[in-house]
């Protein structure tokens, strides 16, 4: 690739990127090149648009249109995506948000964590299928259990599922929230707003990509929170694993 080409390559993406880096005296050179910027620009647009629903409406709610389009441009120019597929820009959008860029706008303290959320609800939808994997039947017999492939935790400072154009916090919870994101056996995406300790439960499964037997889990819980007493920590773990289980956030091991 001689330098003149890798040049005008990078002038030509420059100018996709940014119409103000730009200019051309042929009118029909001009015209060639906002084709491209809009249909580049308005792709990008409609799958972040599309990802984020609730950020887009505050940001719409609060600052108008121009401001949204704003920030989309703004990762449009300065962020180098990692990958080539159109899925993967939410998920490049989400750490644009977490880097603390400066805005034109003053985007809520809970953007991040909001958009994060977002994403992952999207990101579950459209997870791989396992073959071969089997959803819990009611009368199952459990001996050990996995987090489904389908389903993870996440914690946030802000109440993230509460946020909304009618609904925008000051300031973060007083507690860490955490919250299961999962995909049920109907393919719907779900949500659960799970305790501390019921987050660690989640945590320890996730950790071994095995599973765990229900007496292991229950020896890793009693190491973990020394402070509430064992029976009542299995009785609750045993709640918590038939609950989890019919809704298919975890699922059983043969």
């Amino acid at each position: 690739m001689t330098q003149s080409f890798k040049t005008t390559q990078n002038a030509l993406v420059n100018a996709i990127k940014d119409p103000r880096t730009f200019s051309d005296i042929n009118e029909d050179s001009a015209r060639r090149i906002k084709v491209y910027q809009s249909l580049f620009f308005n792709n990008i647009d409609n799958f972040i648009s599309t990802g984020f629903p609730v950020l887009k409406s505050i940001v719409l709610t609060q600052f108008g249109e121009s401001a949204w389009k704003s920030i989309v441009r703004q990762f449009f120019i300065e962020h180098e995506c990692r990958s080539p597929y159109f899925a993967e820009i939410s998920k490049e959008f989400v750490e644009y948000l977490s880097t603390e860029t400066a805005f034109d706008i003053s985007l809520p303290a809970f953007a991040a964590e909001l958009a994060h959320y977002e994403w992952l609800e999207l990101d579950v939808s459209i997870r791989k299928n396992e073959e071969g994997l089997e959803f819990f039947t009611e009368g199952q017999i459990i001996n050990a259990v996995r987090v489904s492939p389908y389903a993870s935790l996440a914690a946030y400072q802000y109440e993230v599922h509460l946020i909304g154009k009618d609904y925008i916090p000051v300031q973060p919870a007083q507690e860490q929230q955490f919250y299961v994101v999962y995909r049920d056996r109907n393919f719907d995406v779900q949500f659960v707003h799970v305790n501390p300790v019921t987050a660690i439960l989640v945590n320890t499964l996730e950790q071994s990509e095995n599973g765990l037997s229900t007496d292991q889990l229950a020896q890793s819980l009693i190491h973990q929170i020394p402070q509430i007493p064992a029976d009542v920590l299995i009785n609750g773990m045993n709640q918590t694993l038939s609950d989890m289980l019919t809704k298919g956030i975890l699922v059983p091991l043969s």
